[in-house]
């Protein structure tokens, strides 16, 4: 079967809410091609999907799939293809949902200056979904209060993402429209 095949397979199999057989599909991928950024990309995806569908807890209450384990794969995947705008954002997004703030607000940066590096790469898309992902977190990590130091710390960074993924050149940009009469 070709690696073409087997991505139509794992896609398909995604499709219908197969998330560990398109995570074995992947896996025989990476096997195969470890030099290859879409094996770690689509296993990563699928298990996010999977933890995102039916929940990370088996009956004793631990985690089914290890969640360093998708960290990792987005990281590898993203590492591989360093150009990849999608592979950075997936990674960066990944570390919003598993609580890593610091590094995804680190990735989010990265991904601004590949974004920044080319007319190609447009990632005003990307970076606004982070800021929403970001605030959303944020707010519940203080249960809403953003007083508290945790949101004072990282809101002023959602924001700025926000604005850059409105397509502002800068939250200083932004500022001047606010300002004006």
């Amino acid at each position: 079967m070709t690696d073409v095949d087997l991505m139509t397979q794992a896609a398909q199999k995604i499709t219908q809410g197969d998330f560990m057989g398109a995570m074995s599909i992947f896996e025989g991928h990476i096997d195969g091609n470890p030099k290859d950024p879409a094996g770690y990309h689509g296993w990563a995806e699928s298990a996010l999907f999977e933890i995102q569908e039916n929940g990370n807890f088996d009956e004793k209450g631990n985690d089914r799939i290890n969640e360093g384990q998708v960290a990792a794969y987005f990281k590898k995947a993203a590492a591989l293809d360093p150009q990849s705008t999608e592979y950075q954002a997936a990674y960066a997004n990944a570390l919003i949902e598993f609580d890593r703030i610091p590094m995804a607000i680190r990735e989010l940066k990265k991904l601004k200056e590949l974004g920044d590096s080319s007319d190609d790469f447009d990632v005003t898309q990307d970076l606004y979904q982070a800021a929403k992902m970001l605030i959303d977190n944020i707010d519940f990590k203080t249960n809403f209060d953003r007083s508290e130091q945790f949101a004072k710390q990282f809101l002023p960074v959602a924001v700025e993402f926000a604005l850059l993924g409105m397509g502002f050149a800068s939250a200083e940009e932004a500022l001047e429209y606010l300002q004006t009469e």
